[in-house]
Formats: C-alpha cells, structure tokens, sequence
C-alpha cells in the first residue's frame, strides 16, 4: 500500500476512533465503504450498517441501499418511505475492497459472481447474518416491484484496490462478459461497473471529507443593495441545465442534503409538481420561469469572477419540489428553460437566516412548528453543545457535513438533528422501537414533544453522549456486538436504572437534575461501562435469546421491557 493511501487510513481510523488492535485489512474496507458510500449519498451514515466482510459474505465487504434518496437498513424503513412517497427509487452499491496492488481478475470474478449471486433467489453460496438481512431488504424491494414509477433499480458495483487501474482490454473483456450475466437477470435498469485505484481512491477520501462547493454560469444576475446582516446577495435568473450543477453530484444523484433539514420530502403524485413537470415538457416551457416562485439559496461563501459564480457550503431553503422535478426531467430540459433564483451569503452567525426559511416555505403546507423546531431551537442546542467541556464535547451538526474540512473532530463525536431525534425520543419519550424506522415516522410520533422552546438542551446532549459513550463500548468490542440493534433500548433502560423510573416534567427545574446524574455516571469510564453492562440484563431477559433486529422496532418490546423494570 503506498504511502498516501496509509497515511489517509491512519488519519481516518482516528478519525472513527477505531480500536487499536483493529486489523489493516478491516479497516481498510470500512475505509473503502466510507469512500464510496459518501460519493453516493451526501448525509451522515453509520459504518457498522455498511460493512458485511468476514466470512460467508459473497465476495462483498459493503452493501448499501439507497431509496427515495435515503440510505435505508431495516425492512421497517423501507414500509415507512412506500406508505410516504408511494412510489421507489432504488440503487443498489456492492462493494469489494482488495488492499493488494493489482487488479486480479480472479478476485474481480469472484466478486461479480457474489454480487449476482446476492440478487438471484435461492442462491448456492452460504451467507453471513449481515449478508442475509440486506437480502431480505432486497427480496422485500422487488416484491413492491409495482412501485418502480420512474424506472427499475440501479445496480452500481465496486471494485477498489490499492494499485492502478491500467484499461487493461482482456480483463475489460472479462468483466462485460460477467457483468452481462449480472444483467441477464433483468432486475436491473443499469449495471454499473467501477473500477477505484489507489489514486482515485484518495481523491474520494478528500472529496467525502471537503465542504460542497460548486461553479456556476449566472450572467443574468442583479447584485442586491446592501441590507444589514447580508454579506452579499444576488436575484435573477439562471439556466436550469446551471442549477443542475448546483444539486447533483460527481454520480449522477440528487444531493439530499441540501435541502433544508429535509422540512419536506419530495412527493412524485403531488399535483402542483406534475404541473411543474407538464410545463417542462410542454411547448410552452419557456414560460416556466414566470409560473416558478423561485428557488432560495443560502451559502457561507460566494465568489463572483464575470459571469462565472462559486458557490461554497450552501444549502437550499426553498425550491425542494422543484428541485426533484427538474432532476427527473433532465432529457426534457434544453437552453431556454430559466428559472429564478435568490443566492444569499449571510453574515457570519447571522439570524436572518431563520426569517429566510420561514418566509419561503410559507408558500406550501408546512407547518410553522416544524419550521421552529428546524431552526430557532437548533441554534440554542448548538451553542450548549459548544459550551461542553472537550473532554466530554460533542459536535452538533444543523447542517450536513457542517464539520468537514476540520481537522481533529472525530467522526463519532458529530450529532446530527436526525440522531439527535432519535436519542431524545428512544431516553426520553418511550419511542425506542421507532428510532430505527424513516424519520418522518419518528416525526410524527414526537411532534409537539420535541425541540420545544421550553425544554432545557441537557436532556438532548446527555442522550446524546449516552449513544456515542454506547457506540465507542461496541467500537472497542467491550459489550458484545448482538447488543447493536438493541442501542435505542439500552438508552431508555440506562436513563431508568441510572436516574429512577420517575420522570420529572422535560420543561422543569427536576428534570435538569434528573440528566445531570446521567452525565455524571457516563463521564465515568468504568460506571458508564458497568450501568450498559447492566442494560444488556434486560435486553437478555426481553428478547429471550431472539437477538434478531426486528424485534428491536416492535412496541412489543419496548412493552416487555418496561414490564421487566418494574
């Protein structure tokens, strides 16, 4: 392995706070599943829920899933986005990593076998426990094969060693002639073949770890007066083959996380965006720019050179549904389609930027509480987190990849607003068996009961801290890893054996006191290690000996274990 690619492998095993006793080639495909995975989707993922390598694994050391644009890992997940968007957009990313030097073509055929062997039913070859749930995900997909509106899944393959990639034509060749078979199963609308050298593989670690940033061609602009708390600001109109550029990235997909904390998803039968796509395809699409209200950008930074404009860590605050539209449609979209366009550099911890959201998503049925929730609280949540001492410090990103391009911030200490959620809701608000699910569910069980203006942020840092202080024990393989699918249960059983039974009101005084003995005991190493030892004694008793990870999502369990704490 060169001398780079170890280099980016060291920084990034500390980066992840991998034990030290983690093996090279290990490592080297969370690495790899890292690279790749974030080159096809742009918001914050657990590794763990990656990675299938060691043994029985078909040849594949990474499998992802991505539907509707979100990266999914339980079979719950997936119900939850059919009865929300009814309709699936599916890719499938196998991954196989290889730290030697060549690009063996044994190896590569191995791995195309695997990987048309995992699609294939009743397959010969032996699979492992992580190999087999992402089948069953997989089975479960083409089994709502009635939902592929748009077209039928993608199949992207991997193939990443630490050499380089030569064009050799006879293992060319040999690939086609693989791959042909992995597209006669006809499942698929493409099968993608990648080939990742060291070369390219470092440049993907550079890009997963860098601030978006993107030029565009704006030359019917107008620059707006100066307005207080505005660095600069322009409105006009822009091509849409140059937004494009904005909201799609180096594979061809849709960048989710630019849209607002997802305030909306994007709806296919939603009759206002059939309008938009009518209109696209009509004769009369130049007259698209007048019918559009317009799409809201807010950077960090802008840099304008003529007509050229870079736009660097920005995200869209208004425009999500035409935003999806215009991607779908671009076949249809030619020269002469504008539409308008607002780009905004705030000033530096400007609060015009709230004021900015609400104003523009007013437009849509969006509720003003979730609105609120999505930005005047976040802000008071982030300056607590700030104020944390950085021994116990955690980082809480309001906005993806907000921390990338900063040195020493270790990658399991950022708390993104949809983890966040999910801990507050699985300690706090009995709602364990619905963190694994799609956020809008968990949404709607905590709507009103979460990032409320009257609730003292403690609760939701020591939520907070109590996963990553429960993910470095599985990290470093000091509570057994059949604990995993069970962590949101540990953290309500933790709060209940640490803190009593006896919840005070989250908007009292008590409550304060209530987290602050929970902070106590997970600032102790060997307390916060023996108090989740003590949680896997109730999660034995509940689950009897079924450690399967469905039951996790079930309120069954949630039931029974309440029932064993008394």
């Amino acid at each position: 392995m060169d001398r780079i690619t170890v280099g980016l492998l060291n920084a990034f095993k500390q980066e992840q706070s991998f034990p030290e006793d983690l093996g090279q080639s290990e490592l080297f495909e969370h690495f790899v599943n890292y690279c790749i995975v974030s080159k096809e989707y742009n918001e914050s993922f657990t590794l763990e829920d990656i990675h299938v390598g060691g043994g029985a694994d078909k040849a594949l050391d990474g499998i992802a899933i991505i539907v509707n644009g979100n990266l999914i890992n339980s079979k719950e997940e997936l119900e939850d986005l059919e009865k929300r968007n009814k309709y699936l957009d599916v890719e499938f990313i196998l991954i196989q990593s290889k730290t030697s030097s060549s690009f063996d073509a044994g190896d590569i055929a191995k791995f195309l076998l695997g990987s048309k062997e995992f699609f294939i039913e009743n397959s010969g070859l032996p699979e492992n426990e992580q190999v087999s749930y992402k089948s069953e995900i997989m089975e479960l997909i083409y089994n709502k094969s009635n939902l592929f509106k748009t077209r039928n899944p993608i199949c992207k393959l991997y193939y990443v060693t630490t050499g380089k990639w030569l064009d050799d034509q006879h293992l060319k060749g040999t690939i086609e002639s693989l791959k042909r078979n992995i597209e006669d199963i006809q499942i698929f609308e493409n099968v993608l073949f990648n080939p990742i050298d060291a070369e390219n593989l470092q440049n993907l670690y550079r890009l997963a770890n860098n601030k978006i940033s993107r030029e565009i061609r704006f030359e019917k602009r107008t620059a707006l007066p100066e307005i207080e708390d505005v660095r600069e600001a322009y409105i006009g109109i822009l091509p849409a083959r140059e937004y494009l550029k904005l909201i799609i990235d180096e594979s061809a997909n849709i960048i989710k996380g630019l849209f607002y904390d997802n305030v909306r998803d994007f709806d296919v039968d939603n009759e206002v965006n059939q309008e938009i796509e009518a209109t696209i395809k009509s004769d009369n699409h130049k007259s698209f720019v007048l019918y559009n209200n317009g799409i809201t950008i807010v950077a960090e930074d802008i840099n304008v050179v003529g007509d050229k404009m870079t736009i660097t860590d920005y995200q869209i605050v208004n425009g999500c549904q035409t935003s999806h539209v215009l991607y779908y449609n671009q076949k249809s979209i030619d020269d002469s389609l504008y539409i308008p366009i607002k780009i905004i550099a705030l000033a530096r911890d400007s609060k015009l930027k709230n004021n900015i959201i609400k104003a523009n998503n007013r437009q849509t049925p969006v509720k003003i509480e979730e609105l609120e929730a999505l930005t005047d609280f976040q802000k008071k949540l982030e300056e607590y987190y700030k104020s944390i001492p950085e021994e116990k410090q955690l980082f809480y990103e309001r906005r993806p990849r907000q921390f990338n391009g900063i040195q020493g911030i270790e990658k399991i200490r950022i708390v993104d607003i949809l983890s966040q959620m999910r801990c507050f809701a699985s300690m706090f608000l009995d709602q364990a068996h619905n963190a694994g699910r799609y956020r809008a569910n968990l949404q709607e069980e905590t709507r009103k009961k979460i990032f409320l203006s009257a609730h003292d942020p403690i609760g939701y840092y020591v939520s907070a801290y109590a996963k990553f202080r429960l993910e470095a024990f599985f990290r470093k393989r000091q509570i057994e890893g059949k604990y995993k699918p069970f962590k949101y249960h540990m953290l309500n059983i933790f709060r209940i054996q640490v803190s009593g039974k006896d919840m005070p009101p989250i908007n009292s005084n008590k409550f304060i006191k209530y987290c602050e003995d929970m902070e106590k005991t997970l600032s102790d190493e060997n307390k916060c290690k023996e108090a989740f030892l003590k949680t896997t004694e109730i999660i034995d008793k509940a689950v009897n000996k079924n450690y399967d990870r469905a039951s996790a999502k079930t309120i069954t369990l949630s039931r029974t274990i309440k029932d064993f704490l008394g």
